[in-house]
């Protein structure tokens, strides 16, 4: 493969009319926070010594690019990056920035009727505009306006107006670095001209500014000349310590696979811009949640681009050329791909995956999903749920309510080794897919009711429920958890407590982050409340309630003769019962506790 490596200031690869172009097969704009900060102190640092007469050069990194002519334009070459868009990128949003800061000038400028400064303002703007953001360009006898760099799809609109200071808003992760970076640089930039300096100094500030970016930052260009081997290229340079993360490997290697169907590649070309749209943590939680509701396995720790490539694009392992059917594949693969992804984004915030529910599926249903992954933070379930999803919505609210309880009681009560649960949770996410439609919920309840019998037995599960108790200092969520669960299963507990735990009433829905926990003895209970018998019971199981958001919550730490008549108004069931009591002592605490620990175990069986 040809190689030219040009090492040279960066402001040097913006003259004579610049067209640099991102590939379909690059990753979107993805410096962070750290990146940043790197490079406003190396900024920083290039313009004070610089100002102080002793300039540096800081070596920026490397380019590389595959080089190619324009059509209809006499010398004039085209820079497609395989690696470094993200300096490049950020080259620009910084003048940019530094034209943001000139406009400012040109308005204290004119107020101040400047005529001499107005001017130099104005050519320096048209200068660094033309060099660094668009210039005119004729083709064929006719003036087109060329961007000096073109970003991908998902990034270039809102890259484009940002550079024009268009306050644009933002609708994906690499937007909101976009606009942290352009924020920051302006930030930047005007801490270092101090606000009291004269117009003249102002522009001088700027002027050493841009000799920063044309004389002392330097970067190696390497130009190639050869598009399929830019795609190898991509796949093992990084972009500044910052590493391509398997989303932007699976994006890369999927459309080099298509190379040559352009139709296929544009279309899965959206479909990764949709898939890559969030924190690269996020993406790949994602990612390996789908790999393990398909395959029934964890990816590896250092392989999910592999193991997900050889799984989902089995097309790579081909010996023989791409064919169109191939590529029709791989884009309804990746279609599929993105459908997943939604369901999985939304399953872990808590959201219901149905866009539109149907009987028997009530908000009652619906809400269990949330406390399942948002206040549980079971989010050991999502590869399972992504299967169940397939059964239909009755089905996946069934399994839902399933994993919530035999959870609370396998995990979170009794802390039981999780890797057991999960081997199951694998192996009905291969059979909820495969055969949905034949798939029972049945199965994983028996699957589920075998592992308690044999590692958490209703009198292990009464010993931890014996130690639930209300912390002080936080840390109190499985506890509402419990008490809100025992009240919406309490009818059924004393109609008899016959089939499967129901939930009798589902227009009761408690907001849980509304909900508060209450202590029926008071937690800061003073003279004459004040009791010493029951000063050791207060935070214990059976002197804990909770007060709906509807409810009144005041007299906290009154009296149980002045609570009584709360309670009996509360839309609980559990706190009218409370206040049927013509007292509240031990004896009342021991009791009610022994009774809610007796409606766990009958309601937590599964």
């Amino acid at each position: 493969m040809r190689v030219d490596p040009v090492h040279a200031a960066v402001g040097t690869f913006f003259n004579n009319s610049p067209m640099f172009r991102v590939p379909k097969y690059q990753r979107s704009y993805a410096w962070e926070a750290s990146e940043l900060e790197d490079y406003l102190k190396d900024l920083e640092e290039a313009f004070t010594k610089r100002k102080n007469g002793t300039p540096m050069n800081h070596f920026f990194g490397g380019m590389v690019s595959v080089e190619s002519t324009v059509t209809g334009v006499v010398n004039q070459k085209r820079h497609e990056l395989v690696d470094g868009q993200q300096r490049c990128a950020t080259c620009v949003i910084t003048v940019a920035a530094v034209i943001k800061i000139y406009k400012d000038i040109l308005v204290e400028a004119r107020s101040d009727g400047d005529t001499v400064n107005e001017d130099i303002i104005l050519k320096r703007i048209d200068r660094l505009t033309k060099r660094f953001i668009e210039f005119s360009q004729e083709v064929n006898r006719q003036n087109h306006i060329v961007e000096s760099l073109i970003l991908s799809k998902a990034d270039m609109q809102f890259f484009k107006e940002t550079v024009r200071n268009l306050d644009p808003t933002s609708t994906r992760e690499s937007h909101k670095r976009i606009e942290l970076v352009y924020k920051s640089l302006i930030s930047k930039i005007n801490s270092l001209i101090p606000s009291a300096s004269s117009i003249a100094d102002k522009l001088d500030s700027l002027e050493i500014l841009q000799l920063v970016l044309d004389s002392d930052f330097s970067i190696i260009h390497i130009v190639t000349y050869d598009t399929q081997e830019a795609y190898k290229l991509f796949q093992v340079l990084n972009d500044r310590g910052k590493s391509l993360t398997e989303g932007d490997l699976l994006r890369a290697k999927t459309l080099e696979l298509l190379e040559g169907f352009q139709t296929q590649q544009n279309s899965t070309e959206h479909q990764w811009d949709q898939i890559l749209m969030d924190k690269s943590k996020s993406t790949e939680n994602y990612l390996r949640w789908i790999y393990q509701s398909h395959k029934g396995v964890r990816a590896g720790r250092n392989t999910l681009f592999d193991d997900f490539l050889n799984y989902f694009y089995p097309q790579d392992n081909s010996t023989t050329p791409i064919t169109i059917s191939n590529a029709d594949a791989i884009l309804l693969t990746t279609q599929n791909l993105n459908k997943e992804l939604i369901r999985a984004r939304k399953i872990s915030m808590g959201n219901w995956p149905f866009v539109s529910s149907s009987r028997p599926i009530t908000g009652w249903d619906r809400n269990r999903l949330g406390l399942l992954i948002n206040e549980l933070g079971l989010t050991v379930t999502i590869p399972l749920l992504l299967a169940g999803y397939h059964l239909g919505e009755k089905k996946f609210s069934e399994t839902v309510q399933l994993l919530e309880r035999f959870l609370f009681r396998y995990k979170i009560m009794s802390n039981a080794h999780i890797e057991a649960a999960v081997s199951i949770f694998q192996t009905h996410s291969v059979s909820m897919r495969s055969d949905p439609e034949n798939y029972n919920t049945s199965m994983l309840k028996s699957a589920l009711q075998a592992l308690l019998t044999s590692r958490v037995t209703d009198s292990q599960f009464r010993i931890s429920l014996e130690n639930l108790c209300y912390k002080v200092g936080g840390g109190n969520k499985p506890l509402k958890y419990f008490l809100m669960t025992l009240e919406h299963y309490e009818r059924w507990f004393q109609r008899g407590a016959n089939g499967n735990p129901t939930c009798i009433d589902k227009t009761r829905i408690y907001d849980f982050s509304s909900t508060t926990l209450e202590h029926i003895y008071p937690r800061n209970a003073q003279i004459p409340v004040l009791d010493t018998n029951l000063e050791p019971l207060k935070n214990s199981l059976g002197n804990l309630t909770f007060m709906g958001p509807t409810d009144n919550v005041a007299g906290g730490n009154d009296s149980f003769s002045i609570k009584k008549p709360i309670f009996m108004a509360s839309s609980v069931e559990m706190n009218k019962n409370i206040g049927n009591f013509p007292q509240w002592t031990n004896l009342e605490i021991s009791s009610r506790k022994i009774t809610l620990i007796d409606m766990a175990c009958a309601i937590f069986k599964i």
